[in-house]
């Protein structure tokens, strides 16, 4: 059993303190909290952000993550627009009693807004506040500026973004491949996108488990796939992932696109936006044969229905994807590793973003 405490708040950002005695301030909020708390520290894990109004939720998710990691979390609110060149800071503790082990364990948050000319010193402020030489995972929320150079990417080891918020994705996978390739591939893309997928990528490969299904799986000639409104690209990621996995070529012609099996068999493409569940149907089938994932909003399973020839359908329940931001970003940070299949699907499916 768990219970949240914070150590000590002014508000939901925490303490405000200057810039310069950040240590200094860190250093007297644990000699406050008692000897009965320890801070730690798994990960340095930095939240950019370019909305001031996303900075209270930002908080909240932080504190929900260090129930399950501890992490020295640095929150930054990016102003560039803004007329005034101005840095404040605020610093917090998140603190997470384990009854059963008779300790309370801590996890620090200082939080910064940077307005004007003053985003230009962001490396400077990243850098000079990561705890020890423990590991930089970077969520970097929103959209990317096309024209951002820094050496932060040469420090990240893990680059964490939404792909499915891009206007223009093009764009943004484009600069990607350039922040690689500048951080001499030590850097690893971990896109939300991707990671929210697991449960599909999971479910349907349990569908093809099933006695008789595999043998259709060569056959497969249409996929359909039924996503919310602005998810377009969690839908293609999802076609991606097949496409590499099953070894298809995409082909366009006059907006209309398919694959192509090795074996020249098309494989039509139906990608349908309708309000609901992240994706809230998948549907693939061959010529004697059907497979499909349906979900409800709010559900936390995949209806699954298999029909295949001369046999009674078979209908289960699997695991579906988590759709809370914060379990998706847990996943991200628990699991590690890299993502070599990401880049695979993304070659496969680069022309559905133009």
């Amino acid at each position: 059993m768990e219970t949240a405490v914070s150590v000590k708040e002014a508000f939901s950002l925490g303490l405000p303190v200057e810039v310069e005695n950040i240590d200094k301030e860190l250093g007297r909020l644990w000699e406050e909290s008692g000897d009965n708390q320890t801070r730690a520290s798994h990960i340095n894990l930095v939240v950019y952000t370019e909305d001031w109004s996303a900075m209270e939720h930002n908080t909240e998710i932080i504190r929900q993550i260090a129930e399950n990691h501890a992490c020295r979390a640095i929150l930054i609110c990016a102003e560039p627009a803004s007329k005034v060149d101005k840095v404040q800071a605020w610093i917090n503790a998140h603190c997470h009693t384990f009854h059963s082990e008779n300790r309370t364990v801590c996890s620090e948050q200082i939080t910064f807004r940077m307005e004007g000319d003053t985003v230009n010193t962001l490396p400077n402020i990243v850098f000079s506040h990561l705890d020890s030489d423990l590991p930089l995972y970077f969520w970097w929320q929103g959209e990317f500026p096309l024209n951002f150079k820094s050496e932060l990417w040469s420090w990240i080891d893990r680059l964490i973004f939404d792909s499915h918020l891009w206007k223009i994705p093009t764009n943004h996978f484009d600069l990607l491949s350039k922040i690689q390739d500048e951080a001499s591939e030590r850097i690893i893309l971990c896109d939300l996108t991707w990671t929210r997928l697991l449960g599909s990528r999971f479910a349907l490969a349990q569908i093809f488990d099933h006695q008789g299904a595999l043998a259709e799986l060569g056959k497969i000639t249409e996929v359909t796939i039924q996503h919310a409104p602005h998810h377009r690209t969690t839908a293609c990621f999802m076609l991606g992932w097949l496409a590499a996995q099953l070894d298809w070529e995409l082909h366009s012609i006059l907006g209309k696109h398919s694959f192509r099996s090795k074996d020249g068999r098309e494989i039509l493409v139906n990608l349908k936006e309708q309000e609901g569940a992240c994706i809230s149907l998948y549907h693939l089938a061959s010529p004697d044969a059907s497979f499909e994932l349906q979900r409800e909003v709010g559900s936390d399973f995949f209806h699954a229905t298999i029909k295949l020839p001369d046999r009674v359908p078979v209908e289960v329940a699997l695991k579906a994807d988590r759709e809370r931001i914060t379990d998706t970003l847990l996943q991200e940070i628990v699991r590690g590793g890299k993502h070599p299949l990401y880049l695979k699907a993304l070659k496969k499916i680069g022309p559905l973003f133009h």
